[in-house]
């Protein structure tokens, strides 16, 4: 969380003005009753009523009520200074002071009631001011679970109910045995950027928190506790600092202070402890809240994880994925994945993130460096300084490594390498749970390292089984076309010379006899088009291009509207590229024509410097198309799963559009290297 400066806006107190009024109201009520008092030509010669004397307390009241005990008592010896003179004169001296005596007492017991009157009258505003304070700070708290804005909305609240000048919050940071500033008010940038880390039992705040009890300094500008020149600085004096506590447990302090002297009461003490309890507690709600978004995030990524490696079988497109996850969900800045080959029983480290290229030429054996230990003891390894780890890798400590956490990649029994992130330049503190996400991560990560090299053999059979068939269909179409074909050609002239030889022959005969030959020429096409279908000659002769020509001619012929639209420049492939972007062409063709029942066909074919694209669209009928391997294999459409293996194969992809009643079109690209 940002801490940001926020300063209170200054507002006039009208009380000073009203004061004035009051107090000249009180003496213009008392220069009234005087002239009224004294008015009489021989008002000295005559008693005057009581009553004269007890409106002396209507101004007295006036200035209590207005201005508190000390105007009261002002007025009330103002009005008895003004009766004597009257009452010294007075026919009857003793009675009529009698009289100012007992107006005197009245009004000092009005005074005085007025003032326990008022003072039970700030009591309750008080009183009511600070439920007001609780009552926000508890809303507050309710109602967001965003610890920002709790803690500064409950800043605001406190300086505001204390009438303090400046606050700050600070959390504890157990890892680092720190407080952190989180919020502040009433301080420069500078100044907060001056405290904004301290150490446990450091300075006030510090001790506070170490100790968890309320702390008030009536003089922070001299007392030497105070470790940070960025508070004396700005002129802070009194301070009151209270733990912000839960279940017991500190979870930070908040401190609030003033640029003048001032004394707390027992009441706004309480209202501290108060604030300080309900905001820590707002501060456990609102880590347990970020613990448990923090938990799904993690478990949503681990999904994707798992996702990745159910989905895909390509290690170059999983593990740096998975390495991307494992930092971003530790919070490291780089990362590496190594890999034991079993052959040669050497480290190599194929996967970086945010460290040199270079990196991944360097290997070691089996027992070295840090993937070493964790490979060979099958356990989880913290560094807290990689420099100093006697295992150290050079090369991987000139990169900048400095901090490191280390799992192994498992799969079953078996250790297949380690996953690792660290920290850059500075050290940093990884925890269990991060040891814990990593585990996970890696167990993941070795069951998809397992699944590809599996994959891989079954890829590698695959290619051999296809290198097989293909050789055999070569060999058959070759003794087709060598024996068979020949045979049938030689037979076919034969029966045509014995028809151009047999004039005089009859008729029924060589009507038979042309029905033989004409069966003969087409068990011959029959073999060709067989041979065609086996293996091409013109493939192996010619090319691509003129293959996939002889596919298009050959479905125009079945009364099919096929096009080929060639770009680029056409060129010689390799043999093996050649005849798997035939067998998917054939394939895709051959589908159209079996099952499509379309009309029209577009084969594309373009040539660039790195690869070759072909695609086949149609305007059948089509169909649902599955989304993975395992759903082509359930469907029984082993058609299509040969052609992606074979665009596998070759290093490129496959990909199928089709939706039914809207056509199909199959799309292939494969990196190729020219002849």
């Amino acid at each position: 969380m940002t801490p940001f400066l926020y300063r209170t806006p200054m507002t006039s107190d009208p009380r000073p003005s009203a004061r004035r009024l009051s107090l000249w109201l009180a003496l213009l009520g008392l220069a009234v009753l005087t002239l009224l008092h004294y008015s009489h030509p021989f008002a000295l010669a005559h008693d005057p009523s009581t009553a004269e004397r007890i409106l002396y307390l209507l101004p007295v009241a006036a200035a209590a009520s207005a201005l508190g005990t000390a105007g009261g008592l002002t007025t009330l010896a103002l009005a008895v200074v003004l009766m004597l003179p009257r009452a010294l004169g007075a026919p009857h001296p003793s009675s009529a002071l009698g009289e100012v005596a007992a107006v005197g007492g009245v009004g000092g017991l009005l005074v005085w009631m007025l003032s326990v009157q008022e003072r039970e009258k700030e009591a309750r505003q008080k009183a009511i001011a600070r439920l007001r304070a609780i009552n926000a700070v508890t809303s507050i708290v309710t109602e967001s679970l965003d610890l920002g804005q709790v803690l500064n909305g409950a800043l605001d609240k406190a300086l505001e109910v204390l009438d303090m000048d400046a606050g700050l919050v600070f959390l504890v940071e157990r890892s680092a045995h720190e407080l952190v500033l989180v919020a502040y008010r009433g301080l420069s940038p500078e100044s907060a950027a001056g405290v904004d880390r301290l150490k446990l039992g450091e300075g006030f705040c510090g001790r506070v928190a170490l100790h968890g009890e309320l702390m008030v300094i009536p003089d922070s500008s001299n007392d030497p506790r105070l470790t940070r020149m960025a508070v004396r600085e700005e002129g802070l004096r009194t301070q009151a600092i209270v733990p912000l506590k839960a279940k017991g447990t500190v979870q930070g302090v908040l401190a609030v202070a003033s640029r003048e002297r001032r004394t707390f009461s027992r009441e706004d003490l309480e209202l501290l402890r108060a604030l300080g309890n309900h905001i820590g507690v707002a501060i456990e709600n609102a880590s347990l809240h970020q613990g448990v978004e923090q938990r799904l995030r993690i478990q949503r990524r681990l999904n994707e994880v798992a996702e990745q490696i159910t989905s895909e079988l390509e290690l170059d497109q999983i593990l740096p994925k998975v390495l991307q996850i494992a930092e971003e969900l530790t919070g490291a800045q780089a990362g590496v994945i190594a890999l034991l080959d079993p052959e040669s029983e050497e480290i190599h480290y194929p996967y970086l993130h945010n460290l040199p290229p270079l990196l991944t030429q360097v290997v070691v054996g089996k027992e070295e460096g840090l993937a070493g230990a964790v490979i060979h003891s099958g356990q989880s390894v913290v560094i807290q300084d990689y420099r100093a780890y006697p295992r150290a890798i050079p090369q991987f400590v000139e990169a900048g490594i400095v901090s490191v956490a280390a799992v192994p990649l498992v799969s079953g029994a078996r250790i297949l390498g380690m996953l690792a992130v660290g920290s850059l330049g500075q050290p940093r503190l990884f925890t269990p749970q991060d040891v814990e996400i990593l585990s996970g991560i890696g167990r993941q990560a070795g069951i998809a390292i397992e699944n590809a090299r599996l994959y891989e053999n079954m890829r590698f059979y695959a290619r051999q089984i296809i290198h097989a068939q293909e050789e055999e269909r070569k060999r058959i179409a070759r003794e087709a076309h060598d024996e068979t074909a020949q045979i049938l050609v030689a037979l076919s002239r034969r029966l045509e010379a014995l028809t151009v030889a047999g004039e005089g022959l009859p008729p029924e005969f060589l009507d038979r006899l042309e029905e033989v030959r004409a069966l003969a020429t087409d068990a011959l096409r029959s073999v060709r088009r067989f041979i065609r279908d086996l293996r091409p000659p013109v493939l192996d002769d010619l090319g691509l291009v003129p293959a996939v020509q002889g596919l298009v001619a050959a479905l125009r012929e079945e009364g099919i509207d096929a096009q080929l639209e060639i770009s680029g420049t056409p060129r010689r492939l390799e043999a093996e590229e050649e005849l798997c972007l035939f067998r998917i062409a054939q394939e895709a063709l051959n589908n159209v024509r079996r099952h499509a029942h379309a009309s029209r066909v577009a084969l594309q074919l373009a040539f660039y410097p790195t690869c070759v694209r072909m695609s086949i669209q149609d305007d059948g009928r089509g169909f649902e198309a599955p989304e993975s391997v395992v759903d082509l294999v359930r469907s029984g459409k082993l058609g299509l799963i040969g052609m992606q293996e074979r665009a596998r194969i070759l290093g490129g992809t496959l990909r199928i559009d089709s939706h039914p009643g809207q056509g199909t079109t199959v799309s292939v690209e494969v990196p190729v290297h020219p002849r």
